[in-house]
């Protein structure tokens, strides 16, 4: 049994970027989250500061010009309407956090999904480090092109809140952070046409994907922005709690990242999806100071059964997995929650 100090040395900011490469591509890791749109952050009365002045914008940060980021077209959709995936992290054998994900229709705006991401820690972790955030986007269903982010991270004592609007008429990107004592920082960046964590993930998952593909993505999330190079290094069979699986395996790598270092936790991630027309994200691992972090599917609701194509492997290659991973589960959700 490792003891809650050996826990204390993973750097919880280091996973949750490590998984954000993850994310990009499989919707799941540990990040961040939202407050309802169009709406300021309400701080609670306890927390409740003086407002602070709005300093002015600063210098959009642009994107370089040579890393020509290829305009993918969205492919067969990989997420449902109203269908919810849970995600369970665990590092040597224990509990670190979950995550539960759900895709909607934007009640509000017809036009629009909504992808949403709880994430909270273990109460194991949760003794040396509480993360309880929430993560929002809205994304246009046909071109997928985001429209806003909205983000409420809540760790240990902090509390940030942050909302991300896209302006594609000047291609820029304004972020604006609210901490607890009511701080505000401003963040813009131009050029390019980047996509969400959500909408980033849905376009990369619609791709063909096949081994030996090399794809390139321009990822907003939060107050950075990362453009992502996406390897299919091969197949896999790997078996999870929902059953076994022939897989295909993505490593990610930031190829140009706005602001930080964190280069080389990208580099250690791996992302197993299934190997058929869905591509739906089955496990990710992110490597830490000792070991690996695993996120499994565990749990998948509100979608049709039998989602996953069982059958009608190409040749050469050999059958997929029969077990269906919605057996088992509960029904399909009626009247799934929208925004």
């Amino acid at each position: 049994m490792y003891s809650i100090s050996a826990i204390r040395k993973i750097r919880p900011t280091r996973i949750s970027t490590a998984f954000l490469a993850a994310l990009s591509i499989a919707c799941a890791a540990l990040c961040s989250g939202a407050w309802p749109a169009g709406a300021a952050p309400a701080p609670n009365s306890a927390d409740a500061a003086p407002k602070r002045p709005i300093p002015p914008p600063p210098k959009p940060i642009a994107l370089p010009a040579n890393l020509d980021i290829p305009d993918y077209a969205p492919g067969p959709l990989p997420f449902r309407s109203g269908e919810t995936l849970v995600y369970e992290a665990s590092w040597m054998n224990v509990p670190a956090g979950d995550a539960r994900i759900m895709i909607v229709r934007n009640r509000a705006n017809p036009n629009l999904w909504s992808g949403m991401m709880w994430l909270d820690t273990s109460p194991v972790v949760g003794v040396v480090y509480r993360m309880r955030d929430f993560f929002r986007e809205d994304f246009a269903i046909g071109t997928l092109r985001p429209d806003n982010i909205q983000i409420t991270q809540h760790e240990n004592r902090r509390l940030d809140h942050w909302r991300v609007v896209f302006d594609r008429g000047d291609r820029t990107i304004t972020a604006t952070k609210v901490n607890r004592r009511g701080r505000v920082t401003i963040r813009r960046f131009t050029g390019g046409d980047p996509l969400g964590p959500f909408s980033g993930a849905m376009m990369a998952l619609s791709q063909p994907l096949k081994p030996g593909d090399d794809l390139k993505f321009d990822i907003f999330s939060g107050g950075n922005r990362y453009v992502f190079g996406f390897d299919v290094a091969g197949r896999e069979r790997i078996t999870t709690a929902l059953g076994t699986f022939d897989t295909v395996k993505i490593e990610p790598s930031v190829i140009w990242l706005s602001e930080g270092s964190f280069r080389a936790d990208a580099r250690e991630t791996a992302i197993w999806i299934t190997d058929d027309s869905r591509h739906l994200p089955v496990r990710i691992a992110a490597a830490v100071f000792f070991g690996n972090v695993y996120a499994d599917l565990v749990s998948v609701t509100g979608a049709p059964f039998g989602s996953l194509d069982a059958g009608g492997a190409p040749a050469g290659t050999s059958p997929r997995a029969t077990t269906n991973p919605y057996a088992g589960m509960p029904a399909p959700l009626l009247g799934a929650p929208t925004p």
